[in-house]
């Protein structure tokens, strides 16, 4: 009998620290920072670091609650410039805030613009917690969060979403390293991935420039080590309108090239690959 009571007790015991721990301790519960500040528990500050990519945000909270918080700053999450000529920032990597009541903490923000019809964010200006986007957006940012690949190749991306700029437009010199990039954006717009990628020159306004400068990509053909390679870009009307010569770099099936396009206005054009022996491969792209 005496061992029964004494069972019964332990588990009273347990029994109401569970639920003592449960109402005081509010670490399981996560909250969105959103949802903090509608309930005024903390008191929030974020600021730009002078950069529109990258950790280019710092972000501040106070917990001025009684209680311990533990806050999420979510992927796809929009922080909206208070000018409102200035870019947003679109939150790509989720950041969590554990905060005992009046602590508080500064992380920083791994984000991109996401208005490439608006300019670049400045050193110190504010941001406040804007709207969770779609799941397209979330899809994308989440991707990214997961993957390492050039920032700049990061902020075409979200471009390419948020202002339907083209899927080429994803860049980088060393195009193996965004293919799969390309790959998965091109999936939201039902397309073929690209087999280019198209730089664009710097705008002086700090907006987003649509003058395209460079192509880069890979032709298809079985050649030698240091065969020479004419390029040459038609238009629509079968006129030539840009040639180069190249070397291939090694023997193999597929080569790298890059050819300047910076004279050309925007529409579709074909591009052909030719050696001493006759044509070696023929694509088509647009800027």
């Amino acid at each position: 009998m005496n061992s029964l009571k004494k069972l019964c007790f332990i588990s009273t015991l347990l029994i109401v620290c569970l639920i003592s721990t449960s109402f005081n301790n509010t670490t399981g519960i996560v909250m969105s920072i959103e949802t903090a500040l509608k309930h005024q528990l903390i008191s929030y500050k974020s600021i730009n670091k002078g950069s529109h990519s990258g950790n280019c945000m710092d972000m501040e909270i106070t917990n001025i609650s009684k209680n311990k918080l533990v806050l999420k700053l979510e992927s796809g999450r929009n922080l909206t410039s208070l000018d409102t000529n200035k870019q947003d920032i679109l939150v790509v990597k989720e950041v969590l805030f554990v905060l005992n009541p009046a602590e508080t903490i500064k992380k920083e923000v791994f984000g991109f613009c996401s208005q490439a019809h608006k300019s670049a964010p400045k050193l110190g200006e504010t941001y406040a917690v804007g709207e969770l986007k779609n799941d397209t957006i979330i899809q994308l940012t989440t991707f990214l969060s997961k993957n390492n690949y050039p920032l700049s190749a990061m902020q075409n991306a979200i471009w390419s979403l948020t202002d339907n700029r083209p899927v080429a437009s994803i860049f980088h010199k060393n195009r193996d390293s965004i293919e799969s990039l390309q790959a998965f954006v091109a999936q939201f717009y039902e397309k073929v991935t690209p087999w280019y990628s198209i730089q664009y020159s710097d705008a002086d306004s700090g907006m987003v420039s649509n003058k395209a400068t460079t192509i880069y990509g890979e032709f298809d053909g079985r050649l030698d080590k240091n065969t020479i390679v004419k390029i040459v870009i038609y238009d629509k009307y079968q006129i030539s309108q840009v040639r180069k010569e190249i070397v291939t770099a090694q023997k193999g099936n597929k080569h790298a090239f890059s050819i300047a396009v910076h004279d050309l206005p925007s529409g579709r054009y074909e591009i052909l690959f030719s050696t001493f022996g006759g044509r070696v491969d023929r694509k088509s792209f647009r800027i």
